[in-house]
């Protein structure tokens, strides 16, 4: 995220042009909606957990609330309501709002393709992969898209909660920001600064952001927030009285540090801090793959409530009931990474002992006979031959397939009405079983069909099941959900699930930290700014 974004730019000359927005003239009138900015001192700081506890805030109270960040650095995407691309990051801001998720609340998202390239998303929508320098010829085109984005939202919500990237004072790179407070500055917003305490320093860290941003910057910071404090914020008073004292501006609270609070994560880094995570005292384990380009991995969120999550790296076994391949930026590739550590030979020893697997998107084309990429549009591996378990072929080369889609799903004569949406380039052509016939959507090919579904010989109780789809949000279908847990549940002589478990936990978890905000910021102070 924030960090790989620093190196993308970093790494690519972007600050060899520490004068190119100088040279941009941005002209907007009187704003009508009230823009609120929250930034940080650092990536990881709680950014976007505040401004989702913030939507949820202002929605609560009967306005009209949008977030948005003009520019994100993401693997995890979601659809928007027109058919377009954005940080899930934003979507899960959108549902916080309670508000359908828009193209304008990131209309620039950049998913690294790695070589220092990235896929530059504008508007929800490819516009090509670029390098710095192609990036930075286009500029003006896409601060342009950037404007026409607050002119919507300007026009059409009472309040846009903005947020910034990473640290908002990277020195180096202040001129070319064009995901902080810059955007402030343009919308005549006011800003809040917040530094995670958990980290150390967050004191120093709130005088050295203050002292290093320009001054036209450091007059829209009208409030400081601590996050992520364990213990009794008494003994925080005097460090309060004394930052007001040297920056001038308030301290607005402290967020106390909440563990049991889980949101869906944009960044693959943090699948470091929650290796496994999920129902710790599940007797079912899924296993994910942590493929080098994991994209979309929150489509296992779901299963959370139900079972323990266990991320696995190639050179792991594999240990789990249930075995995920998720997502990816660049299917070639991890096809390759599979078959230097051995990764294939262990997917298809854990098949022949009944393991059952699921493949997503990426996923499922690594299930495959072959993905063909002749003109390495993927990446530098080209044309490699698949794990071979499902009869498919994939092709890329076409253009990315974006849509909110509907289908019917059969497994083992049981038909379910699910809902999803599709981010991926390729087209599979399978002569496998369909998973999925389509009510809406693009599938495999176009043809109304998506995914594919093998079901090896075994004893009633001991079948095998490889199930394929290009569906990301599958898993938040409970029946499904549940008849896939529950097939490893009846082997195990357990209580079959019928609820839907994870139905609620988003809208409580969003509810209880609105509380949360409410209770320790001096709102009406953050509102009146």
């Amino acid at each position: 995220m924030s960090f790989a974004m620093f190196l993308f730019f970093y790494s690519l000359g972007f600050i060899s042009y520490n004068n190119y927005f100088n040279n941009i003239n941005i002209e907007l009138g009187e704003m009508m909606a009230k823009f609120i900015m929250v930034v940080g001192t650092s990536s990881n700081s709680g950014k976007t957990v505040m401004v989702s506890g913030l939507c949820r805030i202002l929605a609560n109270k009967g306005y009209r609330v949008a977030p948005f960040k003009s520019q994100n650095m993401s693997l995890n995407s979601r659809v928007a309501k027109e058919e377009g691309e954005i940080a899930v990051a934003q979507y899960t801001q959108s549902l916080a709002a309670k508000i359908e998720p828009s193209i304008h609340f990131n209309p620039i998202l950049l998913k690294p393709k790695g070589n220092f390239i990235s896929q530059v998303i504008v508007h929800g929508k490819p516009y090509r992969d670029m390098d710095y320098n192609e990036y930075r010829k286009n500029k003006d085109y896409f601060l342009e898209k950037i404007k026409e984005s607050i002119d919507y939202l300007d026009k059409n919500y009472d309040y846009v909660i903005m947020e910034g990237a990473g640290s908002c004072c990277e020195i180096n790179l202040l001129e070319e920001d064009i995901a902080n407070l810059k955007i402030a500055e343009i919308t005549n917003g006011d800003a809040i600064l917040v530094s995670d305490i958990d980290r150390g320093g967050v004191f120093a860290s709130l005088y050295g952001t203050m002292c290093l941003l320009p001054n036209k910057w450091r007059k829209l910071i009208k409030g400081f927030v601590i996050n992520k404090f364990r213990g009794n914020p008494d003994l925080l008073k005097k460090g309060f009285e004394k930052i007001e004292e040297l920056t001038g501006v308030p301290v607005l609270g402290v967020i106390p540090y909440t563990e049991d609070l889980v949101f869906p994560e944009e960044d693959s880094q943090s699948i470091q801090s929650r290796r496994v995570f999920g129902n710790i005292k599940s007797p079912i384990e899924v296993n994910v793959i942590k493929l080098s380009k994991i994209a979309n991995f929150t489509d296992i969120d779901a299963l959370s409530n139900d079972v323990l999550i266990r991320f696995i790296d190639f050179e792991d076994e594999i240990t789990g009931d249930i075995l995920i391949i998720p997502g990816t930026r660049c299917s070639t590739l991890e096809m390759s990474l599979m078959k230097d550590y051995g990764m294939d030979k262990k997917i298809k020893e854990y098949i022949e002992k009944g393991g059952i697997v699921l493949g997503i998107c990426g996923g499922y084309q690594l299930l495959g006979k072959r993905l063909v990429d002749d003109d390495y549009t993927e990446g530098d591996v080209g044309t490699i031959e698949g794990l071979g378990i499902l009869n498919i072929e994939t092709f890329f080369g076409n253009k990315k397939a974006i849509k909110k889609s509907e289908g019917i799903l059969e497994i083992d004569g049981k038909k379910f009405k699910i809902s999803g949406y599709e981010l991926h380039e390729g087209i599979s052509l399978s002569s496998e079983k369909p998973l999925i016939k389509l009510i809406k959507g693009f599938g495999n090919c176009g043809d109304g069909l998506d995914g594919a579904i093998r079901i090896l010989d075994g004893d009633k109780r001991n079948k095998t099941y490889i199930i394929g789809t290009y569906f990301h949000g599958i898993l938040d279908n409970y029946q499904f959900r549940n008849y896939l847990i529950n097939i490893v549940r009846k082997r195990k002589n357990l209580e079959l699930i019928r609820e839907d478990n994870y139905k609620n936990t988003f809208e409580h978890n969003m509810d209880k930290l609105a509380k949360i905000i409410e209770d320790n910021l001096n709102l009406k102070k953050i509102l009146d700014i």
